[in-house]
Parts: structure tokens; C-alpha cells; sequence
């Protein structure tokens, strides 16, 4: 959803969208695959308000989807973003956020062999807290907590389930406007309560620790070219599935660049492990998925064309390899399989903006995951969906 500037602080409005799948559950290759239709219609609202040095924001999504064949598929969804940007008079400021979904879980996803066709809604959670001291002045120093937890609906998905808790604390320096470097330490706690099945409808946690010293920059090379990167080295460690310890180099780099006054590109490199991966939608507005690998590499590059002040056309392709451990069917933990598969996804889009409150867009997608591991599976899927868009502001 893109707002243009308005003088009220508020807006409200719907949306209507009609989606084809043609493998709605993500069959494996040279099995029957089912397809389907499904209708989202969506209630959309929210505010952005200056109060002083204070700035109010929350964003708001109400969702009915309704499926043409696979009725028990029916959900309703939500996704709210809400919290308030402070500062005061000397050298204080920060933010404090809320942010909560609730969606149908994606499916295929999961690092193992078996299909499952019921109903799975997801759930994610992400509480925020960060404090800078010194704001723009040549040195800071910032400090962040976040509380995070992942919970699903259907019992087979239990394994995926999270609970993370994380502190950090960076120093910024900034040489020029165009220029901030970074560098700090992370403490993350975490466990996954259902993590071991270790007899029928009993299951055991598994608690991990991880630590992170981080390098990061955010560079305007110029006003057409933004870079923001992070590098890392992560040390993960489990006491129970040992398996998806990991230590290594991890980070994230992206690249806004706007090749013209009507062509922009996007680029993103993301490395890092399935515990990271299972948040990464709070900070790139992907959907969450809950995550288990040991680690993954994921390329990410978008563009998007102003063919006049009404009509855009975008594409988004993704790649991404993933390092497997099939854990969650172990019984004590005493056995593991491991194993990697390598996804592909493509979409295009074009959008009709007739107004500034009304825009309509249709695209088309395919998503194609290849493996040779018994702990993972390959298929292909495509999809085309259209959606209405009315906002008031």
C-alpha cells in the first residue's frame, strides 16, 4: 500500500482481491496437484501523527479470505504495525513498537517430506524497544530489546514454534550526512518449545544462545543510490538438537538505486540462520515463515518502471538455497539427516492508479524448489491474482 502526502494524519479504506493457484498446497513434482480460487477482502486503516517531538504511527489490516473449493481452508487474517518515534529536548530519542500477524501459514516451506493440506494459520509477534543517545551528533550510542514468538495453529507444525529474546548495543559514528558506520554486539536467547517429539503427543524443548558482533554502514553515495549493509559474526549453539549449531559469517546488504526518474531497482543479499530467517518479514514487509534450517542464502532483486504517472510495472525475483536439518521427527534427538534445496520465485506486476485514493494491480507469479535431499522434496507452482485498492486520506 503506497500513500501519497495528504494533511490528515489519518486514512481508512479496502481492498478486493481474487487469487488462482494453480498447486495451492505445494505437491511434490509427478503427483496430482490441486488448484483453487480464493477471494481477500480487506478493511485497511491507520494514522501517522506528529505530537511535538513525538510521532504516532500504526497501520492496520483486517482480512476474509474465502476459498471456491477448499472451504476449510477459510481464514481471517490481520497485520497491525503500531508505536511512537520520541525524542526530547537534549540528546534522547528513540522508538517503542508493536507488531503483531496473523495469516495462513505458506505451504512447502517446511524442511521435510511430508505434505500437509490442513488448515495452518500462523502467528507472529514482535515487541520493540530502542534507545539512541546522542541522535545526530558525530558519535551515538544506541541500545535495542526485542521480544519476539511464533505459534501455529495445526499440531504438526509445533516444531516450528519460537520464543526469542534479544538485546544490543552499537556505537554510531557519522563522518558526513551520507555516512553512518556501526559496529556493536547482540545476546540473543531463544527456544522452541516442541522442538523433539520424543513419544506420541509429547514433545521436548530445545533452548539455544546465540551471540553477534556486528559491523553495519548506511552510505548515500549519492541521492540516486542508498546502501545498507551489516556483516556479522554469529555463533549459535543448541543444547539439544547440536545439529543447528552454527558459527560463521552472517549479514545482509541492500541496494536502493534509481536508475532514472522513472526506473528503480532494489537489491538484497540476506545470510543468516532459520532462527533469524523466521523474523526477517518484520523488517523487509515479506511474510513470515517459520524457519529451521541451519542457515540460508537468499538474493532478492526487485525493479519497477514508471511507464506514465498512472501505470507501474514491477518484477521481484528471488533465489534461495537453504542448509537443511531434518530434526523435528527425530525421537530423543539421537539421529539427524541433513540435506540442502534451492528455491526460485518470480512475479510480475503492472498498476493502474486512475486517482490518488484508487489503484488497481494484477500479477502473475511461479515459484520452482529443486533438491536431491530425502528430507526436503521438489514441486512447482503459479499463481495470478488481481486486486481493487480504495483508501481515503
Amino acid at each position: 500500500m503506497e500513500l501519497q502526502p495528504s494533511s490528515s494524519p489519518y486514512y481508512i479504506g479496502g481492498s478486493q482481491a481474487f487469487t488462482r493457484e494453480d498447486n495451492i498446497f505445494r505437491t511434490p513434482d509427478g503427483q496430482p496437484e490441486i488448484s483453487d480460487t480464493y477471494s481477500t477482502t480487506s478493511l485497511l486503516t491507520g494514522v501517522n501523527q506528529p505530537i511535538g517531538r513525538q510521532r504516532l504511527f500504526a497501520n492496520a489490516a483486517l482480512s476474509r479470505n474465502l476459498f471456491r473449493d477448499n472451504s476449510q481452508l477459510n481464514n481471517t487474517a490481520y497485520d497491525l504495525d503500531a508505536g511512537v518515534d520520541w525524542a526530547t529536548i537534549e540528546k534522547l530519542s528513540g522508538t517503542l513498537s508493536y507488531a503483531t500477524r496473523r495469516n495462513l501459514a505458506r505451504y512447502g516451506v517446511d524442511d521435510g517430506p511430508t505434505l500437509t493440506t490442513e488448515r495452518n494459520e500462523e502467528r507472529s509477534q514482535q515487541l520493540l524497544a530502542r534507545v539512541q543517545y546522542g541522535m545526530a551528533s558525530l558519535l551515538s550510542l544506541e541500545g535495542t530489546a526485542i521480544h519476539r514468538k511464533l505459534d501455529y495453529s495445526a499440531a504438526s507444525y509445533a516444531f516450528k514454534e519460537l520464543r526469542q529474546n534479544s538485546l544490543g548495543l552499537r556505537v554510531l559514528y557519522r563522518p558526513s550526512g551520507l555516512l553512518t558506520l556501526g559496529a556493536g554486539v547482540r545476546g540473543t536467547d531463544g527456544r522452541y518449545p516442541s522442538a523433539i517429539q520424543s513419544a506420541p503427543g509429547v514433545f521436548e524443548e530445545d533452548a539455544f544462545d546465540r551471540r553477534d558482533f556486528d559491523l553495519s554502514a548506511v552510505w548515500a553515495a549519492t541521492g540516486l543510490s542508498r546502501l545498507t549493509a551489516r556483516l556479522s559474526y554469529s555463533r549459535e549453539d543448541h543444547d539439544r538438537l547440536q545439529s543447528r549449531d552454527f558459527s560463521g559469517v552472517t549479514g545482509a546488504l541492500s541496494w536502493a538505486y534509481a536508475a532514472t526518474g522513472k526506473l528503480n531497482f532494489i537489491t538484497d543479499l540476506i545470510r543468516d540462520t532459520g532462527s533469524e530467517n523466521s523474523f526477517n518479514s518484520f523488517s523487509s514487509g515479506a511474510s513470515t515463515s517459520g524457519n529451521t534450517n541451519r542457515v540460508s542464502n537468499a538474493v532478492r532483486l526487485r525493479a519497477t518502471y514508471d511507464a506514465t504517472a498512472k501505470i507501474r510495472f514491477g518484477t521481484d525475483l528471488k533465489y534461495q538455497k537453504r542448509d537443511l536439518v531434518n530434526t523435528f521427527a527425530l525421537t530423543g534427538g539421537t539421529s539427524t539427516q541433513t540435506g540442502n534445496d534451492k528455491t526460485t520465485e518470480l512475479g510480475l506486476t503492472g498498476r493502474y492508479k486512475p486517482t490518488r485514493n484508487a489503484e488497481i494491480e494484477c500479477g502473475v507469479g511461479r515459484e520452482k524448489r529443486t533438491t536431491s535431499s530425502p528430507i526436503s522434496y521438489a514441486y512447482s507452482a503459479g499463481k495470478a491474482s488481481c486486486q481493487a485498492q480504495l483508501i481515503f486520506q
